[in-house]
């Protein structure tokens, strides 16, 4: 069984890219029936460099997925979230996630 560099991971999505630059904002929910508005909202966001002089390696700094975005917010539930996505390249990224969802004590606003 590999692990580290010899492991293949796949994220659950990915952005799509462009030739030079990237720029994108779009929802990772899409089922929106019903979904109530909430105030509360939390981001995380990560930046990403690949060394393609010297070691053909990505680094990627910080945690940028739903569960850090509400931990941000102090969310206790998560309704939908979306994502801003930026490369240059393929050299330089940088990725934000938002949740939207429920604080503790938090009024609903339901859209149907």
């Amino acid at each position: 069984m590999g692990t580290g560099c010899a492991t293949h991971y796949s994220a659950p999505f990915r952005p799509p890219g462009g030739l030079i630059i990237t720029s994108i904002r779009a929802p990772l929910s899409t089922d929106f029936n019903a979904t109530p508005l909430r105030a509360g909202r939390g981001e995380a966001s990560t930046i990403y460099v690949r060394d393609c002089i010297f070691t053909g390696m990505d680094f990627a700094f910080q945690e940028c997925d739903i569960e850090s975005a509400a931990q941000d917010g102090g969310l206790v539930s998560v309704d939908y979230a979306d994502y801003e996505y930026f490369q240059i390249l393929g050299i330089y990224g940088t990725m934000k996630v938002t949740a939207y969802g429920a604080k503790a004590g938090n009024s609903t606003i339901n859209i149907y």
